[in-house]
């Protein structure tokens, strides 16, 4: 009897690590994202705001991506590795007239959704306008 339950939980530990090891993969993730712009306010979506997302400056990367959002606020890219970035967002030229920062950090095969909240830029309080000089 007893070495019919050794060779019972033998065999299901063995279909355990059989179940486990034979998971697939995946050789070659995508890591698609979409920040979408909104403002502090009222959080209403904001067209046309120029996206910039990239590593600090300090890391000595040319690694950016670039663009403005659609009619829905939102802009997507897709990157081919882990990483976390930083995203700042802005509306206005010369000078800024909003500005919003955050982090994104990407997930294999997800697309990670994340929001920037805009608000007035104010020449004495720059925030987050230095990363990516």
């Amino acid at each position: 009897m007893k070495s019919k339950l050794i060779l019972l939980f033998s065999g299901l530990g063995l279909l355990g690590i059989l179940g486990v090891s034979c998971e697939k993969v995946d050789q070659n993730p995508e890591y698609p994202f979409v920040i979408t712009v909104k403002t502090v306010d009222d959080s209403t979506v904001v067209q046309n705001a120029f996206v910039e997302v990239g590593v600090p400056s300090q890391v000595n990367s040319e690694l950016k991506f670039r663009g403005l959002t659609n009619s829905d606020g939102t802009i997507s890219f897709e990157y081919d590795n882990d990483a976390v970035f930083r995203v700042r967002a802005t509306r206005g030229k010369d000078p800024i007239s909003y500005i919003g920062c955050t982090y994104v950090r990407l997930e294999p095969n997800e697309t990670v959704h994340r929001t920037v909240y805009i608000e007035p830029w104010d020449v004495q309080s720059p925030g987050c306008d230095l990363i990516f000089q």
